[in-house]
């Protein structure tokens, strides 16, 4: 059986920078616009693995009700 409802987009992605030497910054999004600031890392390898762990918990909180969650829908007072 296949549903017909769409469901909303999820646009995931972490970007790692070299800030100086052994010194990378790595940002990540939700929705393509925005960038949360995720930490500073000594090596590439520590950079990419804390993007990815990122962007794996906010899936996660997304299933729980959480930030993903409030990015799709409007917020009503």
């Amino acid at each position: 059986m296949h549903s017909q409802k769409n469901s909303p987009a999820c646009f995931l992605r972490w970007s790692v920078s070299k800030i100086a030497d052994r010194l990378y910054a790595v940002a990540a999004t939700v929705d393509g616009k925005d960038y949360d600031f995720v930490g500073n890392f000594k090596s590439v390898r520590e950079a990419q693995q804390a993007g990815r762990r990122y962007a794996e918990d906010l899936v996660h909180n997304s299933m729980a009700g959480g930030r993903l969650s409030l990015k799709q829908q409007p917020l009503t007072a």
